[in-house]
């Protein structure tokens, strides 16, 4: 009995011993782990400073190593490692910023819609056919003769005419009036005071004054012309030396002197008179 066992451990021995064991082969089986981490941020509009964005730190994973185990491994064929997902992107949530209170503007109401009247459409011109004109006949005339105006006749100016006074008076029932003569010269250019017996001659029948180039002297007709004046039946000679703007027509305005004479009064008033040119 001992020397069959002995015998049977021999055998199995040599079996051992003789019996070719293949290498252990290792199997290595790669995980791959994608963890998404969410990050929350919140952004403002104002200029407050904003939150950095911060991550949490990334996962690991550990594996315990299996046991080897004494089977001998089957060829399999391995199968291609599962490729990693895509990353997804991470999503931001953005806070909307505060709005501040507005004030509602008032609608300013539109203004109402000018309406422009139409135009008024003239009505089409209506074009009227035009008559047929007649020919004229020829007219006879006749030449007349008209003779030219005759010319305007010269009228000369106004000079006091030479003579005596004998006969009506040229110029009757005239005012006469009386002025003041303070040795100032007259419209002939001569000194009058109130002594002398001279008049003042009305502007219209005066004329215009008319001086010397050369000297300068009065050359009016009328300067230095003797008169003869009746009031009242009586006649008194004065001299035309001087102009009188405010008389009209032939009136005459008489000196002190001259005044007296003739009216006998010392009252200033007008009177009615005549008078004619003498030589």
């Amino acid at each position: 009995m001992k020397t069959s066992a002995v015998l049977a451990s021999l055998l199995f021995g040599s079996f051992a011993v003789a019996a070719p064991f293949d290498k252990r082969a290792l199997v290595y089986k790669t995980q791959v782990v994608t963890e998404t981490v969410v990050v929350y941020t919140t952004v403002w509009d104002d200029d407050e400073p904003v939150a950095q964005a911060t991550t949490t730190p990334a996962g690991y994973f550990y594996e315990v190593p299996k046991a080897p185990s004494s089977a001998p491994a089957k060829p399999t064929a391995q199968a291609p490692a599962n490729p990693p997902a895509a990353d997804k992107p991470s999503s931001t949530f953005v806070a909307p910023a505060p709005q501040a209170p507005t004030t509602t503007p008032t609608p300013t109401p539109s203004p109402a819609p000018v309406v422009e009247q139409p135009k008024p459409v003239a009505p089409a011109p209506v074009v009227e056919q035009p008559k047929p004109v007649e020919e004229p006949k020829p007219a006879t005339t006749t030449s007349a003769y008209v003779a030219p105006a005759a010319a305007p006749a010269y009228t000369a100016p106004s000079t006091p005419s030479t003579g005596g006074s004998s006969g009506a008076m040229e110029h009757q029932n005239v005012d006469i009036t009386i002025y003041d003569n303070t040795g100032a010269a007259g419209a002939c250019g001569k000194a009058i005071t109130d002594t002398d017996m001279v008049v003042a001659l009305a502007a219209p029948t005066w004329g215009k004054s008319t001086y010397d180039v050369m000297t300068g002297e009065a050359t009016n007709p009328w300067c230095g012309q003797k008169i003869d004046i009746e009031y009242n039946g009586n006649h008194i000679q004065a001299t035309i030396m001087d102009l009188c703007p405010g008389c009209s027509g032939s009136d005459i305005d008489l000196s002190l002197a001259a005044w007296k004479a003739l009216t006998k009064l010392d009252e200033k008033t007008r009177l009615k008179a005549s008078w004619s040119k003498i030589s």
